[in-house]
């Protein structure tokens, strides 16, 4: 029998070995095997038909599985990492509004001294933001974008300005007292504020003090809110050691004056004793009574004021012999009788100006002599016993000492 004969098998023309479609030379052509079809998927080529189609699609799902297990573990990993990563990004904005209101009470306290004025709830946050120079909607709310509150103590007095009739500006007089000069400025990082603080209403004084006085973080006693108090930020602003007590007394028979800032013409003492709070800073300008400045002195920054200073250490000036002196006035000293004491008496009175409505030839010369001679007679007399005879001449000089003295006080003649 006699074995085939073995037919080269050579590819088509124009086809690629693998691909072609086969030929028996001088006998025909044999069908092709069929093509393996391939689709790709992200660069991955997939087998749909083939003899290696089947392990390809076994590949391909041992990678799905390896990804979807990474996937996985960046799960687990990013469960694990973001409660510390936001607990970070928490603190870090927490710290910032903590510097923010820090910043806006130092803001606030300069620019009641620059300007001498308390200004109003109103229009603080605008002061407030000219003062440090941030945009307005930066300084009223806060980088979660919540309003920030500012209250004033309800109980605020300086002199006779209360919340109500703000802003206070200083003026020549100051104020008499100041109470309860405190700001509270509140800022939440988590939900809005409760309604009892954005518009607390006749509770006002009860809900500033609670604030004031409770521990940051803890809710006021009595008090429901749907956020966390840990979110409340409060930024306490006392403002009474911005003032301080000056007190000016008068020790001459003429009044001596004083400005303040160099805003007002120099003005009478209002009293005696004029004691008075001024803001740190202020320029306080003594006069002599004839107007001339004497003294330039700047109201001293007690920053560590309770006030409850002991009167002594107050800023005390006194007005004697037509000189401001600062020192404490421990008001007048009991009369002596001394010569010298007469003698300053003398020298005062005769170093004043003339009296121009004086008529005749009285002057402060014969004045003072006719009391010297009105005490000599008066000495004579005593050292006798008050005899009867030497009372005459006492009365005589007496006379003579109050018609010199009329005629020198006299106001409603014309001058010479």
């Amino acid at each position: 029998m006699q074995a085939p004969a073995t037919l080269p098998l050579t590819p088509s023309r124009g086809t690629r070995p693998g691909l072609a479609t086969l030929r028996r030379d001088g006998a025909g052509e044999t069908p092709a095997p069929p093509r393996c079809r391939t689709r790709w998927y992200g660069g991955v080529t997939l087998a749909t038909r083939g003899a290696g189609s089947e392990a390809r699609r076994k590949e391909i799902g041992f990678t799905l599985l390896e990804l979807a297990g990474v996937l996985g573990v960046l799960a687990i990993l990013a469960a694990a990492v973001t409660p510390s990563l936001l607990s970070q990004i928490g603190a870090a904005a927490r710290e910032r509004e903590v510097n923010a209101l820090s910043r806006l009470g130092q803001g606030l306290a300069e620019h009641v001294l620059a300007n001498r004025r308390l200004p109003a709830p109103a229009t603080m946050f605008g002061d407030l933001a000219t003062t440090l120079g941030w945009p307005l909607a930066e300084t009223a709310s806060n980088a979660m974008g919540n309003a920030r509150v500012l209250l004033m103590d309800p109980g605020l007095r300086l002199g006779s300005n209360t919340v109500a009739n703000l802003p206070y500006v200083q003026g020549a007089a100051g104020v008499a007292s100041v109470a309860n000069a405190r700001v509270l400025l509140l800022s939440s990082l988590g939900g809005a504020l409760p309604r009892v603080i954005m518009e607390p209403g006749t509770n006002a004084a009860t809900v500033f003090n609670l604030i004031w006085d409770t521990p940051d973080g803890v809710q006021p006693a009595g008090w429901t809110w749907g956020g966390n108090w840990s979110d409340l930020l409060v930024q306490r602003v006392n403002l009474r050691p911005l003032f301080t007590q000056v007190v000016l007394n008068n020790n001459s028979f003429n009044l001596g004056r004083y400005s303040i800032d160099n805003t007002n013409a120099p003005v009478p003492l209002p009293a005696p004793l004029h004691a008075a709070f001024y803001l740190n800073r202020t320029g306080l300008g003594l006069h002599s009574h004839t107007g001339d400045l004497q003294v330039l002195q700047v109201v001293g920054d007690l920053t560590a004021d309770t006030g409850n200073r002991a009167y002594s250490s107050l800023p005390s000036y006194v007005y004697e012999q037509n000189l401001w002196r600062g020192r404490l006035f421990m008001g007048l000293p009991p009369p002596r009788r001394a010569g010298q004491d007469l003698q300053a008496a003398y020298e005062i009175f005769m170093s004043g100006p003339p009296n121009v409505y004086k008529v005749g030839g009285v002057n402060q010369s014969s004045v003072t002599w006719s009391m010297y001679v009105y005490m000599s007679n008066y000495v004579v007399w005593a050292d006798s016993g008050f005899a009867s005879s030497k009372k005459a001449a006492v009365t005589t000089a007496q006379s003579s000492m109050a018609s010199q003295l009329g005629t020198y006080c006299n106001k409603k003649a014309r001058a010479n």
